[in-house]
């Protein structure tokens, strides 16, 4: 039933779409938040049934309710904005409340029957949701391309739930240069004779893998093959492909085990492959090994002046735990397991938009991008960077989207200095985390408005 008469829809009406041969199912659901005086908070399962033995006899709730039921079990959800009425204190109601849900979310603003309605609906930018996709139910204007955008995002979907469920192993790969202690190394986490123990260099030449159980855990170790220096490799040659092997292990590990022999000195084959881990995306785990050889030789460093010695040598690194261990004597092989399973769990971490939201502003406040020379539309200015958003748009590793105007562009020790905020806030232990900066491309943005006011006297975005 279509009616112009609010509250006309009740309950949830379903219906099957195809668009492009792909398939999914709509609910339309009945007005959400439909009284000013509705509480906005996410419900758990005993609010909800407190909610509906409270509102038996309040159809209006029990409306609500079943909108926010709708929502929970959905993937994505169209939020619908009337193009006509503006922007309005419901709008910004439901926004807030769905930036705190985990779900995609795309904004779509309909009665777009002419263009000056279109443009005018640039002013939903603010609700923080991403590019508002103009529509007119009436006449199907604008539909083509939002079930576009929603075949996309789906299809987005489906792979990260592929991706996740591909991992059903925690893939924990055991990297070093050769000679290190590798293969000593995963036969003591899985406490059996797994791999073969030399001290000559390159035994291992193709990766050799384990399954241990660790609280409730599935483990996969693999043991890699040691990497030299390209130069010294012989192209095509067994170690060659198994140094190879080594890398493509590296890429699908969730884990890395950085091996390094802390009984002599670091080289720049450690450095190079330290570069080389920080880049892979895996969670990292500094292993200094044989450091029962340091204990026997009767050296009066201890343990917090090697820490900080390695901390030094690897700042690309900064992030990673380091443990000092013998795998020989299999000291700290159970603080090794331990520390796995948090940094592949702080690499899944995800960060409500709201929580990061604050985050930003206080970022912000605390200290700013710097003023710097930029070209507006053909004229130079020297204004701030502004930043429009930041959102966290995937995991292992986290990675966020920092959005600023147009033609503008953020320094590399302030995206530094995000990053550095963000692993200070929220954590991510041994986790690399990656920052993209996406220019907005709407010229109605706060920092155009900023600048207009700038010019009109208004101190307030100075």
């Amino acid at each position: 039933m279509v009616s112009n008469i609010p509250g006309t829809t009740r309950d949830l009406k379903y219906a099957a779409a195809k668009w492009q041969g792909k398939e999914f199912k709509l609910v339309d659901t009945g007005g959400f938040l439909a009284e000013e005086k509705s509480e906005i908070k996410q419900l758990t399962r005993k609010e909800s049934k407190e909610m509906k033995r409270q509102a038996k006899d309040d159809i209006g709730k029990q409306v609500e309710i079943r909108a926010r039921l709708a929502l929970d079990k959905s993937d994505l959800a169209l939020l619908i904005v009337d193009g006509i009425d503006g922007l309005t204190p419901q709008d910004k109601k439901i926004a807030d409340y769905l930036r705190q849900s985990d779900k995609i979310i795309i904004l779509v603003v309909n009665k777009c029957d002419n263009l000056n309605i279109r443009q005018a609906a640039a002013e939903f930018y603010k609700l923080g949701l991403g590019k508002p996709f103009s529509v007119a139910a009436i006449t199907g204007a604008g539909i083509g391309d939002l079930l576009d955008e929603i075949n996309i995002r789906l299809k987005e979907l489906k792979k990260i739930k592929e991706k996740k469920e591909k991992k059903a192993l925690l893939r924990v790969a055991i990297i070093g240069k050769p000679n290190v202690g590798k293969s000593s190394l995963l036969n003591t986490l899985a406490k059996e004779e797994k791999a073969i123990v030399s001290p000559i260099p390159h035994t291992t030449r193709e990766p050799n893998e384990s399954v241990i159980d660790y609280q409730d855990k599935h483990i996969l170790l693999f043991d890699t093959a040691g990497i030299r220096r390209k130069a010294r490799i012989e192209d095509n040659s067994l170690e060659d492909m198994g140094v190879r092997m080594t890398i493509g292990v590296l890429k699908k590990a969730d884990v890395a085990l950085m091996m390094i022999d802390i009984s002599n000195q670091l080289t720049q084959q450690d450095l190079q492959l330290g570069r080389q881990v920080a880049e892979a995306g895996a969670g990292v785990i500094i292993v200094a090994n044989k450091y029962d050889l340091i204990k026997e030789s009767g050296q009066e460093n201890t343990g917090e002046e090697y820490i900080k010695f390695i901390r030094g040598a690897f700042p690309h690194l900064a992030f990673a735990p380091i443990v000092l261990s013998s795998a020989k004597t299999g000291s700290n092989a159970e603080k090794i397991l331990q520390l796995v399973l948090e940094v592949e769990a702080a690499g899944k971490t995800k960060i409500l938009a709201n929580s990061l939201s604050k985050f930003l502003k206080q970022l912000i406040k605390k200290q700013p991008p710097a003023r710097k020379r930029i070209n507006v539309r053909g004229r130079v200015a020297i204004k701030r960077p502004f930043i429009t958003k930041l959102q966290q748009i995937d995991t292992k590793p986290p990675v966020f989207s920092c959005e600023i105007d147009s033609g503008e562009e953020l320094e590399e020790n302030y995206k530094r200095y995000i990053i550095n905020s963000l692993r200070q806030k929220f954590g991510f232990l041994g986790t690399p985390i990656r920052l993209v900066v996406r220019h907005n491309g709407n010229e109605n943005t706060e920092s155009t408005k900023a600048h207009k006011a700038r010019k009109q006297g208004n101190t307030k975005y100075n």
